[in-house]
């Protein structure tokens, strides 16, 4: 049996083969303070089919905009810079996010539908709490179960054996890797991206979204981790059914409270509004195919 160490796996991955070139040239735009708008649309437009892609989504209804998009630069005023960056990471990424995890035995499609519905429910908490800049929390959204497509990619055998011992026992997925592997999807997430040179808040935003442990690197709780482990559990909780359960939520309720100003109660008057960011982020997926 081979020894499989967080180290040696985040060393093999220099680049993930499937994602686009260009998914990595927006990474680095949206990592460098000194991106500029001309800057952003010159690496959009050097993609015809991203280009076309962003149009048509900036001409949907999903923006609602007065009026008709015909260029990326006019895109880039009109939808914002922040809004666009997230927005060019999205399409950049879906094509293999879209795709099924074997080793997870995850179907096509189904891992694409949930980054994105973690990535809206984590723009609304943050626009709604004002406690983080939305665009920021939707990117840690779209991208915290990264790891898991590492794992899948360059750990097949031992994903396998993880699977299988997550439904064998009913244990979380998470804690199955950690028995098998001795770390777990989030662990790597979080390396890879801090090879990327992600900011340290999103980096342990990635790292906590199953534990809800803060993060308090100047004595503050920094409130993206908590944003992204809050919209990561009502993701899941409303993909798959319509009736939600709160004990695990309810065991984190202080938390909510100091670190983002909300009860349970007012979550639960949330919920309406987060089923219809979840059904938009599906219409968003028509739209895209």
């Amino acid at each position: 049996m081979r020894e499989l160490t967080l180290q040696n796996l985040i060393n093999r991955v220099d680049e993930l083969p499937e994602v686009p070139q260009i998914a990595f040239r927006a990474i680095q735009l949206l990592n460098n303070p000194e991106t500029d708008v001309s800057s952003l649309a010159q690496v959009i437009s050097s993609d015809q089919a991203l280009t076309a892609k962003v149009l048509r989504l900036c001409n949907s209804a999903f923006y609602g905009l007065s009026r008709q998009v015909t260029t990326i630069s006019e895109a880039v005023v009109i939808v914002g810079f922040s809004s666009l960056k997230s927005l060019v990471l999205m399409l950049t990424t879906q094509s293999t996010m879209n795709k099924g995890l074997l080793g997870y035995k995850i179907g096509p499609g189904e891992f694409w539908h949930h980054s994105l519905s973690a990535a809206e429910v984590s723009r609304f908490l943050a626009q709604h709490t004002k406690s983080n800049n939305p665009e920021e929390a939707f990117i840690a959204g779209l991208i915290h179960d990264i790891g898991k497509m590492v794992l899948n990619q360059y750990a097949l055998p031992e994903v396998y054996r993880a699977t299988n011992l997550s439904q064998k026992e009913r244990i979380p997925i998470r804690e199955a890797e950690t028995r098998v592997l001795g770390f777990d999807h989030a662990d790597v997430g979080a390396a890879l991206t801090e090879r990327w040179n992600f900011p340290p808040v999103l980096v342990e935003a990635i790292r906590r979204h199953h534990n809800f442990e803060p993060y308090a690197p100047a004595g503050k709780t920094e409130a993206l981790p908590l944003l992204v482990s809050t919209a990561n559990l009502i993701a899941q909780s409303l993909e798959h059914t319509q009736i939600f359960n709160w004990s695990e939520l309810q065991n984190h309720a202080q938390m909510l409270q100091d670190t983002l100003g909300l009860n349970i109660e007012q979550l639960k008057q949330l919920l309406p509004a987060l089923r219809q960011r979840i059904s938009e982020a599906n219409d968003m997926l028509l739209l895209l195919d």
